[in-house]
C-alpha cells in the first residue's frame, strides 16, 4: 500500500480486525448445533412415517402390534382357576362334558382371551406411545437447535456488516477530514506565494524608483 494510500485510507477498518474472530463463529455454531438437528431431522422423518401408518391403515396398525401377542402367565392362571371352578359346576349339575358344559367353557375362556389381549393392546399402545413422545422429543430439540443457530448466524452476519459500515464511515469521515486539512495548507501555500510575488514586485519598483 502507497503512502498516499494510507494517507487518505483513513486507517484500518475494525471489521477487518474482527473478521478472524467472527469467521469462527458459524463453524462454533455448527458444531454445537448439529448433532441436535441432525437428530432432530431424523427423528422428524420417523414420527411423520409413523403417523402416516396409523391414518392411512389403523386396522394395519393394531394387527401389526398384535403380532407378537402371546398369552400371558395371568392369562393362563386365570383360564385353569376357571376351568376347574366350571367343570365343579358341571359335575354338580350333572351336565359335566355335555354341549352345554363345552359352550360355557368356551365363552369363559374366549372372555379371558379377549380381557388378556386387550391387555396386551393397551401396554403395547403405551410403550408405542412413549417412544412417539420420545422421537417428537428430539425432533422439537432439533428444531429449537435450528432457530438457536440461525439466531446466531443472522446476529453474527449483522455484526459483520455493522463493523463492516462503521469502518467505511469512519474511514470516509477520515478522507474527508485529511482532504479539508490539506486543502487548508494548499490553501495558505499558494497565498503565501503570490502575497511573496507581489511584495518581490513592489519592492523592484521602489528600488526603480530611487
Amino acid at each position: 500500500m502507497s503512502i498516499l494510500s494510507k494517507l487518505f485510507g483513513g486507517g484500518s477498518n475494525p471489521a477487518d480486525a474482527a473478521s478472524p474472530y467472527l469467521n469462527q463463529i458459524p463453524g462454533v455454531g455448527h458444531n454445537s448445533y448439529d448433532p441436535y438437528i441432525n437428530a432432530g431431522k431424523t427423528a422428524g422423518q420417523n414420527t411423520q412415517g409413523q403417523y402416516e401408518s396409523m391414518m392411512n391403515d389403523p386396522t394395519g396398525f393394531i394387527n401389526k402390534l398384535m403380532e407378537a401377542y402371546k398369552p400371558s402367565e395371568g392369562y393362563q392362571f386365570q383360564q385353569g382357576q376357571l376351568m376347574r371352578q366350571m367343570g365343579n359346576s358341571a359335575a354338580s349339575g350333572g351336565f359335566a362334558g355335555t354341549p352345554m358344559d363345552q359352550m360355557n367353557q368356551a365363552q369363559g375362556t374366549q372372555g379371558l382371551l379377549s380381557q388378556d389381549m386387550q391387555q396386551f393392546l393397551t401396554n403395547a399402545l403405551g410403550r408405542y406411545d412413549t417412544g412417539l413422545q420420545g422421537e417428537q422429543g428430539i425432533a422439537n430439540r432439533g428444531y429449537d437447535a435450528t432457530g438457536k443457530l440461525n439466531d446466531m448466524l443472522g446476529g453474527n452476519l449483522n455484526q459483520q456488516a455493522n463493523l463492516g459500515f462503521q469502518g467505511v464511515q469512519q474511514q470516509n469521515a477520515n478522507q474527508a477530514g485529511l482532504f479539508k486539512a490539506l486543502s487548508q495548507l494548499l490553501g495558505m501555500g499558494i497565498g503565501g506565494g503570490a502575497f511573496g510575488k507581489l511584495g518581490g514586485g513592489m519592492s523592484s519598483g521602489m528600488y526603480g524608483g530611487g
